[in-house]
């Protein structure tokens, strides 16, 4: 077993790849969402992520924990609220102090980006709301990690069920209709 769940907590594709194949490295970089090469991937417990040179591989590896996405990739907006686990989308991002932040989306015009837009609302581009939105996330998500709260997986889309592993797909509650 993987800490506190079966699955583990780190959010990966149906196909193991974190972020979807968005580069870790990139969002720091070129502050975008792009995708990585396969040829030049990194695994961080079991969960494999795609770089887009050999260059970048190594800088990943060197020290992974500046590049990963905070909350293990599912969404800090409902971690700091809920503290519900639902899939952080690889194009809604931002960066908070080094941190990288993922945040739902939706398939629809009307709901793409749909977390990012809500977390700027909430935060209302203020330093200080958006750091106390994120320690309240880190809390909870360190509670889940020691095992001392359970951090359900909520999906919201049925396209959401392509965006988590067989074992977290197993585990999650489906809040649509197929």
């Amino acid at each position: 077993m993987d800490g506190p769940c079966a699955s583990g907590p780190l959010r990966s594709n149906a196909d193991g790849v974190g972020l979807d194949g968005c580069s870790p490295v990139a969002y720091f970089d070129d502050a975008t969402a792009a995708i990585g090469n396969p040829q030049y991937s990194a695994t961080v417990d079991g969960v494999t992520y795609w770089l887009r040179s050999a260059e970048k591989r190594q800088r990943f590896e060197a020290s992974p924990s500046q590049y990963l996405p905070a909350h293990g990739g599912w969404c800090t907006l409902m971690m700091g609220g809920s503290g519900r686990r639902t899939p952080g989308h690889p194009e809604s991002f931002t960066v908070v102090d080094g941190r990288l932040l993922l945040f739902w989306s939706g398939d629809t015009p009307e709901t793409a980006g749909m977390g990012l837009t809500n977390w700027q609302r909430k935060t209302g581009g203020d330093e200080a709301r958006a750091r106390a939105w994120l320690r309240n996330a880190d809390a909870q998500w360190h509670e889940f990690l020691r095992g001392d709260r359970r951090s359900p997986i909520y999906l919201y889309k049925a396209s959401d069920a392509q965006a988590v592993s067989a074992g977290q797909l197993a585990e999650a509650v489906k809040e649509y209709e197929n």
